[in-house]
């Protein structure tokens, strides 16, 4: 590329049309203009922001003026081990269950936990809403940042690499403290080990995974892209 920029300048001294333009609009003038690269992912993270303060302010009005709505403690804890399921005759007469027809259930264990059981299991079930939220935001900080210095930045790749690891990194920790926090929990219910959701793969939020391992990946694509343009930029 470096020698193609040289060659252009000892021939005639001219640049390419999109830096005479001097405008990133300049190459798009031949066929209209450009559309905003950014516009799509930044109308739904908007969108999505927008509804979390709305309803966020609809709860705190509604817990001013109506009873019950606020945050508080449970009285009683409930807990669901996916790794446990069992079924039999009192199970299938329970629910109706027709002629030849198994009913496999899984059990809650609900009980009158000690504050700081019942605060663990708030903890655990609002930490994954604490952690979507925190992803919303970095998105939205990412896209005004890419939007402000353009995307083939080392901010951009900065903040790219930020929430990949984000995401990648958190989806594992996640499932690490909520299975943690729910075998304690299982584990004073019953008389066996209650940490096997920490070993079940379904429990594992693994969307988030690929898609923070797909990030950094391309990160290091847009660091490949700005060290180019930085290279022409000193050719030029």
């Amino acid at each position: 590329m470096k020698a193609v920029m040289k060659a252009l300048m000892r021939s005639g001294g001219r640049r390419p049309a999109a830096a005479e333009g001097g405008g990133p609009d300049a190459a798009g003038t031949a066929g209209g203009p450009q559309k905003d690269p950014l516009e799509p992912i930044e109308a739904a993270v908007t969108a999505v922001c927008t509804l979390g303060v709305l309803v966020l302010t609809l709860w705190a009005v509604l817990a001013v003026f109506v009873d019950g709505v606020g945050f508080y403690l449970p009285d009683r804890v409930c807990v669901t081990d996916p790794a446990t399921s069992g079924s039999g005759t009192p199970t299938d007469g329970m629910f109706g269950a027709g002629p030849d027809v198994e009913v496999v259930a899984q059990p809650t264990f609900c009980f009158d936990g000690s504050t700081g059981q019942r605060a663990l299991f708030i903890a655990a079930t609002q930490l994954a809403l604490l952690w979507h939220v925190g992803a919303l935001v970095m998105a939205w900080l990412l896209i005004r940042r890419a939007r402000k210095h353009g995307p083939f930045t080392r901010r951009t790749v900065r903040g790219l690499t930020l929430l990949g690891w984000y995401l990648a990194g958190g989806a594992v920790g996640l499932h690490l403290i909520q299975g943690l926090a729910y075998g304690t929990l299982i584990s004073y219910a019953t008389d066996y080990w209650g940490y096997a959701r920490l070993l079940d793969p379904t429990q594992v939020r693994w969307w988030p995974i690929f898609i923070g391992l797909g990030l950094l990946t391309f990160a290091r694509l847009i660091q490949l892209a700005t060290d180019m343009r930085e290279d022409l930029e000193g050719v030029v």
